[in-house]
């Protein structure tokens, strides 16, 4: 029995007890494993997970509004991004360790702390990846991203519409000027070629949520698509559990999953039987955008 679950347009997999969803408008939102809509999407294209339960959202035109979203407390925090496309020469500052930014003609390079230039002033954009600050994203006059070292090498080469480091698994999230999304390694180089049209991945590499052809399915680091009920199991174990009379309970040592009432096996759950709490599941999700 094949499930189809590209109803639910654009879904990641879980962060915990919450997940990113996509509405049909390409707006995102945070979602509970009880299919209960947490943060209704209306405002933000991009949504990724910070840490716990945080996450922040963005857009990827010039709009410098972003939200930082706790799911559960509900606490919304905006702000907006410094703009580092006009910014005046005194406001010079440090993209990577002994290196600054300067900005001439409008365009920003790179000067060691002796004030020697390192990059010669030819990005539109310019500032620290963050959480990696050996590394500087940058934007070239065609309006294209990508990520070079601090003395001025392409690491990530500009070629993309958009790149978003994924601390927790240290790779990369791509998406090109055709709108097609894919993932880089810790090294910049092609995990997952840029050929989906849509794609999200968690703390686990093996387990990565795609789209291409109208079809949502898992795919892991080598690029190979993964059983859905595989990739599934535990969040339809949890989500049927919680809401029944009967439990789901995976047997380590044999791999099978069982109906349990009270202390007592009922039967075994076969693959008709998970596809079906499978369908059910997407259809209530379905139900609420």
């Amino acid at each position: 029995m094949e499930v189809n679950i590209s109803n639910l347009n654009r879904f990641t997999a879980f962060y915990g007890e919450f997940a990113i969803y996509t509405d049909l408008h390409g707006k995102s939102g945070i979602i509970n494993r009880q299919g209960e809509i947490v943060l209704q999407a209306g405002e933000f294209e991009i949504g990724t997970h910070v840490e716990g339960t945080k996450f922040a959202f963005q857009n990827t035109d010039d709009s410098r509004k972003e939200l930082l979203f706790d799911a559960a407390t509900g606490e919304k925090i905006y702000s907006v991004r410094p703009t580092t496309g006009h910014l005046p020469l005194e406001n010079e500052y440090l993209v990577a360790p002994n290196r600054i930014a300067f900005q001439e003609d409008g365009l920003f390079g790179i000067k060691d702390e002796k004030g020697n230039i390192i990059v010669p002033a030819q990005y539109t954009q310019m500032s620290s990846l963050g959480e990696n600050i050996g590394f500087i994203h940058v934007k070239t006059k065609e309006n294209l991203s990508g990520i070079i070292t601090a003395n001025g090498k392409p690491f990530i080469k500009c070629r993309y519409a958009y790149i978003i480091h994924k601390r927790d698994t240290d790779t990369y999230k791509v998406k090109t000027p055709k709108g097609k999304f894919g993932l880089l390694d810790s090294n910049g180089k092609v995990l997952i070629p840029a050929k989906y049209d849509y794609l999200e991945v968690t703390n686990n590499l093996d387990e990565i949520a795609v789209k291409r052809g109208g079809k949502c399915f898992f795919t892991n680091r080598n690029n190979k698509p993964i059983a859905l009920i595989e990739a599934w199991e535990n969040h339809l174990i949890e989500q049927f559990s919680s809401k029944s009379s009967y439990r789901l309970i995976k047997n380590d040592k044999n791999g099978r999953i069982y109906f349990v009432k009270g202390n007592k096996i009922v039967k075994e759950a076969t693959y008709k039987d998970l596809c079906t709490i499978l369908e059910q599941m997407l259809k209530t999700i379905n139900e609420l955008k």
